[in-house]
């Protein structure tokens, strides 16, 4: 079973119109944890960043298999918080630092 290395970050309400704020943290977050992938949600969160993992992923890479749903190994319960607190200091101090 593969790990989780996929995540979609939720942005607080505050910045909904602020493109290039999103993007830096973004990139902030890759910077420092450049074994995940990030995508930003399409909507918009309520007052906190938050993170959903991404679990599942539909076929494999084996012939045959292009139907079938695989679940990934559940996370370190560590992990989530981090990326948010990553997420918070990268906010205050300007995601470019």
């Amino acid at each position: 079973m593969r790990e989780v290395t996929s995540f979609v970050v939720v942005f607080p309400q505050r910045l909904d119109g602020v493109e290039e704020e999103r993007a830096m943290l973004l990139q902030a977050l890759r910077r420092e944890y450049p074994h995940f992938e990030f995508e930003a949600f399409p909507g918009r969160g309520d007052d906190e960043f938050g993170i959903i993992p991404v679990i599942g992923e539909v076929g494999s890479h084996e012939a045959g298999e292009a139907g079938r749903v695989y679940m990934r190994k559940p996370l370190d319960p560590r992990v989530i918080p981090d990326l948010v607190d990553t997420l918070r200091v990268c906010s205050a101090v300007g995601a470019a630092a």
